[in-house]
């Protein structure tokens, strides 16, 4: 298996401890590290948690306007 060049590897670290590594996802709309690491969290059972994870992201982030306008006013704050 072969990197991808330009993916930038993060790593996870849910509250009982469980690291978890990832490349960052390339999503259809406004990136934010912290949901999307809630949605890795609810994936770890699963065989492919990166793109359980980016699945449940497009649909429950990119699908909703509001949630995008909130993350994205909470990345100006921050």
């Amino acid at each position: 298996m072969f990197p991808i060049i330009g993916q930038s590897k993060e790593i996870s670290i849910n509250d009982q401890g469980v690291r978890t590594e990832y490349s960052k996802p390339s999503v259809s709309c406004f990136y934010d590290k912290e949901a999307y690491e809630g949605y890795l969290n609810t994936c770890l059972m699963l065989p492919d948690i990166e793109s359980c994870a980016q699945t449940k992201y497009e649909m429950f982030i990119c699908d909703n306007k509001n949630k995008i306008r909130q993350l994205e006013e909470k990345s100006k704050v921050n």
